[in-house]
């Protein structure tokens, strides 16, 4: 069985401080449960140079480069043009597959709600203007979400951990997107969830961990890693009335086709 993570953050400092030798360790323990490919996604410059450094390190990892939402406010406004032009850069480098982690979060008081839908847009635009897909967050924004990308027919992509509804999940592939699923579909109160991951189409659904956060059950608070696909994988069949290696399958192929790896 083969498995494709399309959405880790094994550059992420919680894997060092609290994961017993780090991301390498984490990360070859992964190849060993049959995870063949992995994406790990940027969200600041700072995070899209140490992607890129475990892109480039190891064979099987990719990156996805871009600006997200929560990590605008990090930055002075006046250095908006500056960030975009950064991470333009990159964006023809060859382990760079995709333009994400990118997208709205609304989550948090006091958020810059203006501010987060210039750089959705402007980086949808740079990833038409590159032939990218997007890899989008959405939190608590649903509908500007939806909105943005109805705006930009010829850009796809993925949506990712998706936590909206099933008619919205319905739109969003009748445009072109996919739906990913992680650990939260182990959750036994993710009623919603499951009811998205019933309906989306074979040829729309990808899995992912969102390493180190958001680790399936019964590892949930422990910090996540690609090794734990499989539970996803045996939620997901259950759900869907199907085997794990149906699912396995049909996730592998999915990514590799949306992201274009070798």
């Amino acid at each position: 069985m083969r498995l494709f993570d399309t959405h880790a953050h094994y550059d992420d400092p919680k894997f060092a401080a609290e994961f017993p030798g780090g991301a390498q360790s984490a990360i070859c323990r992964s190849r060993e449960t049959g995870v063949e490919r992995i994406i790990c996604a940027g969200t600041r410059p700072e995070t899209n140079a140490s992607t890129l450094k475990l892109a480039e390190e190891f064979d099987f990892i990719y990156a996805a480069v871009g600006i997200h939402p929560s990590d605008i406010r990090l930055f002075d406004p006046q250095d908006d043009g500056k960030l975009l032009k950064e991470t333009e850069m990159l964006l023809s480098h060859p382990k760079v597959v995709a333009l994400g982690e990118i997208g709205l979060d609304y989550h948090y008081d006091g958020t810059d709600r203006e501010r987060q839908k210039f750089f959705f847009d402007s980086q949808i635009d740079l990833a038409a203007k590159y032939s990218l897909p997007v890899v989008i967050h959405d939190r608590e924004a649903h509908g500007d979400s939806f909105d943005t990308v109805r705006r930009h027919p010829h850009v796809k992509g993925v949506f990712h951990c998706f936590s909206g509804s099933a008619e919205m999940s319905k739109q969003l592939v009748r445009l072109g997107y996919c739906i990913s699923f992680g650990g939260t579909v182990t959750f036994k109160n993710a009623r919603e969830v499951k009811e998205v991951a019933a309906i989306v189409p074979d040829d729309m659904i990808l899995i992912e961990t969102d390493a180190p956060y958001l680790a399936p059950s019964p590892h949930r608070g422990d910090i996540n890693l690609s090794a734990y696909l499989p539970l996803i994988v045996k939620a997901l069949a259950e759900i869907r009335g199907t085997t794990p290696e149906h699912i396995a399958e049909i996730t592998y192929e999915n990514a590799v086709r949306i992201f274009k790896t070798k």
